[in-house]
């Protein structure tokens, strides 16, 4: 999945680290380790492509996707958590919001025998396709189960994410990832704000 050779970073001609050299195959599950200042975060970041390293190369599996979890999230204000963990659907939002408009015209129209009103058809029908391929009628069930399993109760689902802190939100990005289906993730110090429990249901995961 993703082949590392001789990965340097440096900063004003002093290397942070060196000749690192690794192989990430499917399944692997990987711990980085060392104290603090040692290039941990960095090395995550030159993995994601947030910033580039200084020699050394990269290769991934071609349509690799891969999803970060960053010490540093900005949410929009004004979302619920629902609202804010269903950014981790985009393709599915979209077609959702073209559904509606699919709908609402042949709701609408009455030229049924019309070549555009055919196309509507065909459109819907696609779409509704991709739709159900993609698990639209099931990513709402299943982002609520993740929610719940990284210590949210159902009655704060409706709350806005301003409300809660830091560590709350640094959550719900985790659900995010976990949502995408990502084949790699890159999780910088995930457990720092769960619970116990939180964190047990985390590595079952």
């Amino acid at each position: 999945m993703l082949n590392v050779h001789n990965l340097t970073v440096s900063f004003m001609g002093t290397d942070l680290f060196s000749g690192i050299t690794f192989k990430l195959n499917k399944g692997d599950r990987i711990g980085l380790i060392g104290k603090n200042g040692a290039g941990k975060s960095t090395l995550l970041k030159v993995l994601s492509k947030d910033i580039e390293s200084s020699g050394g190369t990269m290769a991934f599996d071609k349509d690799i996707r891969m999803g970060f979890l960053r010490q540093d999230i900005d949410f929009v204000h004004g979302r619920t958590i629902l609202e804010e963990a269903y950014q981790a659907f985009t393709e599915i939002k979209e077609i959702e919001a073209t559904l509606d408009a699919i709908n609402t015209q042949l709701a609408e129209r009455t030229d049924y025998e019309s070549e555009s009103y055919n196309q509507l058809i065909i459109d819907l029908n696609e779409k509704t396709e991709r739709y159900e391929l993609l698990g639209g009628y099931n990513y709402q069930g299943e982002t609520e189960k993740i929610l719940q399993g990284l210590g949210f109760q159902r009655d704060d689902f409706d709350k806005l994410t301003d409300t809660f802190s830091g560590g709350w939100r640094m959550r719900i990005e985790l659900a995010k990832l976990l949502l995408q289906n990502n084949d790699i993730l890159l999780l910088d110090e995930p457990t720092n704000h769960l619970d116990i429990e939180s964190i047990i249901w985390l590595e079952n995961f």
